[in-house]
C-alpha cells in the first residue's frame, strides 16, 4: 500500500511539472504571438500614418491596448509627442512588455483632459482614452519588447 502512494504521488508530481511547463510554454508562445501580431501593422504602417488613430484599432480585431501612457510637452502645438500602449494588465513600466509606441501629428487637441484621465485611471485604456486618442492623427508606429 505504500509502495502504491508513492507511486501515485510521484505520478501526480510528474503531472503537474508538465502541466506548469505546458502554461510557461503558452504564456512564452501568447507573448510572441502578441509581438508578431503586433509587428504586422509596424510593416504596413503606411495604410496608417497620416489617418486617424481610430482606424488602426478597428484594424486591431485581435487584441486591444490595455494601458497606455502620452509623453507630454511644453509646447501647446505638440503637448502630446507619442503614446505608448501596452496589451496586458502589467504595469505600464514593467519589463519585457510588448508596446506600441504611436507618434503623433501634431494638432490643436488639447491634452488636459487626457492627462487627468491617465493618473485617474493609473493608466488603463478606458473608453475615455480611446475616445480621446481616436480622433489623433498618426504619424509613426513602432513595436517593440521593452527590455
Amino acid at each position: 500500500m505504500k509502495i502504491q502512494l508513492n507511486i501515485f504521488l510521484v505520478g501526480f508530481l510528474l503531472c503537474l511539472t508538465g502541466l506548469l511547463g505546458a502554461q510557461e510554454i503558452s504564456n512564452k508562445r501568447s507573448v510572441n504571438d502578441t509581438l508578431a501580431y503586433l509587428k504586422k501593422f509596424e510593416i504596413n504602417k503606411d495604410k496608417y500614418i497620416g489617418k486617424p488613430f481610430s482606424l488602426l484599432l478597428k484594424n486591431m480585431v485581435q487584441i486591444q491596448p490595455k494601458k497606455a501612457k502620452s509623453t507630454f510637452n511644453a509646447d501647446v502645438n505638440n503637448s502630446i509627442s507619442s503614446t505608448i500602449f501596452t496589451f496586458s494588465n502589467k504595469d505600464i513600466n514593467s519589463d519585457k512588455e510588448i508596446t506600441l509606441l504611436v507618434k503623433w501629428k501634431t494638432d490643436e487637441i488639447p491634452s488636459t483632459p487626457i492627462e487627468f484621465f491617465e493618473q485617474e485611471h493609473n493608466y488603463r485604456y478606458t473608453p475615455s482614452e480611446k475616445n480621446f486618442f481616436e480622433k489623433k492623427v498618426v504619424k509613426d508606429i513602432m513595436v517593440y519588447k521593452q527590455q
